[in-house]
């Protein structure tokens, strides 16, 4: 599935470059990901061999402003021009937020579509972080029944996670107050992912970081030997060593690539890349901690940890690993302070667990490890190891 290809010629700005295929083909469709340096100074060719653009076909880019404008100023700009020589390119403005990842900013990319002339053999192409990658899958997937989807992620994060399985979605409200998760959405994978590690030189570093929690996630569902090179790489990777990035990169990104190919409509198996996420979108649901979803993720496999340690299900020794491990990446592993009112705060997440796109009939999933590469599905967990999951995450850092 994963395989290097040989480095393009002396005259290209791309160096080696890997490539993931998935072949989806039950729900007849066929991604591609390619991982590199250089890649985006590429895109016109790339984008007409992998993604099938005819001459003359419409593109239409859907950026993400972000900090400073440098998605659009520093990546889109390469990539828009790049485009440019195979037919008329258009583009839409996005403010990536969790807020703003709703069915009204979906409406305003399907209106900036008919106003560029976009039709059934157009392509919508993503360019930013998970948030974007999400909103421009579900633009794509809508628009006249489904249109072609390109994705450019720029983030770590999007790069392992987000832009990589076809699913998108948008958050809605929850009757008690709060976001939903992705709870409207299709399953429509992009027929190219385009992930230029030199993208990350731009990203900030909470940004940054906060990738590396789903890479953490990929190496226990995957097993020892994935988890242990995680933790022998993290040095260099931290340091944003360009040659070791898209080594990095590609091997997380396989993780996720084989799983989906396996089980695409999330029929089994795929459910086991939501390990820490029940707890994880719920923390996301409190708007007010202002957590990046990385972050959140990261609390939410310590939340999942010990919650598998107080069911008897793993070593309580996994849990503090993933706590240590996700630390040393700089990430948060509880919720951030102040809490004045921990029992009502707690009643409010554990709400929100039961409205998780995985619970069924009422009935709370929670994903769990039991050792690196054994990860279970388990349906209605005992209630207070559910809460030990919280309380391991709310209480005073040890």
């Amino acid at each position: 599935m994963l395989r290097r290809q040989k480095s393009v010629p002396a005259e290209s700005v791309m160096t080696d470059v890997s490539r993931l295929e998935l072949d989806l083909s039950p729900a007849g469709h066929r991604s591609v990901m390619l991982v590199g340096r250089g890649l985006l100074a590429q895109a016109g060719d790339l984008v007409a061999e992998e993604a099938g653009r005819k001459p003359g076909e419409r593109v239409h880019l859907v950026v993400d402003r972000g900090p400073g404008d440098v998605v659009a100023t520093h990546h889109a700009a390469v990539v828009e021009a790049a485009l440019r020589g195979g037919g008329p390119v258009s583009i839409g403005m996005v403010t990536a937020t969790e807020s703003n990842k709703s069915l009204g900013t979906v409406e305003q990319g399907w209106t900036d579509l008919a106003d560029a002339g976009v039709d059934r053999r157009g392509i919508v192409v993503g360019i930013g972080g998970g948030i974007v990658c999400d909103l421009a899958g579900f633009v794509a997937a809508g628009w006249m029944r489904g249109i072609g989807l390109v994705l450019v992620p720029t983030t770590l994060l999007s790069m392992v996670d987000a832009g990589l399985g076809g699913k998108t979605g948008v958050n809605r409200p929850l009757p008690g107050g709060g976001l939903g998760k992705n709870l409207v959405g299709a399953f429509w994978p992009a027929r190219l992912v385009l992930c230029d590690t030199e993208t990350l030189e731009t990203l900030g570093e909470r940004e940054y970081r906060a990738g590396l929690a789903e890479c953490v996630k990929h190496g226990i569902i995957e097993g020892e030997e994935t988890l242990a090179a995680l933790e022998a790489d993290l040095p260099g990777v931290l340091g944003r060593d360009p040659e070791a990035l898209p080594r990095f990169v590609a091997r997380s990104a396989s993780v996720k690539a084989a799983v989906v190919e396996r089980d695409f409509r999330e029929g089994g198996e795929r459910a086991l890349l939501n390990l820490g996420h029940t707890y994880a979108h719920a923390i996301e649901s409190r708007t007010e901690f202002g957590l990046l979803h990385g972050e959140a993720v990261s609390i939410g496999l310590v939340a999942a940890t010990t919650a598998a340690a107080s069911l008897g299900l793993a070593d309580p020794g996994l849990a503090a690993r993933i706590r240590r491990m996700l630390a040393g990446c700089g990430l948060p592993t509880r919720l951030p302070d102040p809490i004045p009112d921990s029992k009502s705060l707690l009643e409010a997440l554990r709400g929100a667990m039961q409205l998780d796109k995985k619970s069924s009939g009422g009935r709370l999933r929670l994903v769990l490890p039991v050792t690196p590469g054994d990860c279970r599905v388990v349906a209605d967990p005992d209630e207070s190891a559910v809460m030990d999951g919280w309380r391991a995450v709310l209480g005073e850092p040890g």
